[in-house]
């Protein structure tokens, strides 16, 4: 009787946590801002295009071609055009990438050709909800204006 007492209580501690993707008032704006202060670019973005680009063990790497919808923080406007990675366990439905999202990139150097390459933050990319874009705006209304006041 104690251990379904303690599974029992252990399932409530982890409830939250499995359903939050769901909550449209989740993550919360510190979340939000720990995300954004680690990225090069934040973007309200719409799919294009997923493809599978490579395997490794029990991942795939996915190339995602998507348009700006919004810009939060980054060099690309609405409109663009932004290709990037998205490393998933293997699996992963193509679906998953259908729609809106937010993304937040990393970017790196391509050592040989000096190009620049954008990745997504892991564990980081959300369904686009208004409470999530009307954070985002909060926070990028922020950063701009301690940014001005340097």
């Amino acid at each position: 009787m104690k251990s379904l007492f303690k599974v029992f209580i252990f399932i409530l501690a982890i409830a939250p946590c499995l359903f939050a993707q769901d909550d449209d008032n989740w993550p919360s704006l510190s979340y939000l801002r720990s995300d954004y202060k680690a990225v090069s670019v934040v973007a309200h973005v719409r799919i294009q295009e997923a493809v599978i680009t490579g395997r490794v063990g029990g991942y795939e790497n996915w190339k995602v071609s998507a348009v700006v919808l919004e810009q939060f923080k980054g060099k690309f406007k609405k409109g663009y055009t932004i290709e990037y990675f998205h490393g998933a366990e293997a699996g992963l439905k193509r679906e998953h990438f259908d729609g809106e999202k937010i993304v937040f990139l990393l970017s790196e150097r391509e050592p040989k050709t000096k190009e620049i390459r954008y990745s997504v933050l892991e564990n980081s990319t959300l369904p686009s909800t208004p409470d999530r874009l009307r954070k985002l705006r909060l926070i990028r209304k922020q950063a701009l204006k301690s940014r001005a006041s340097r």
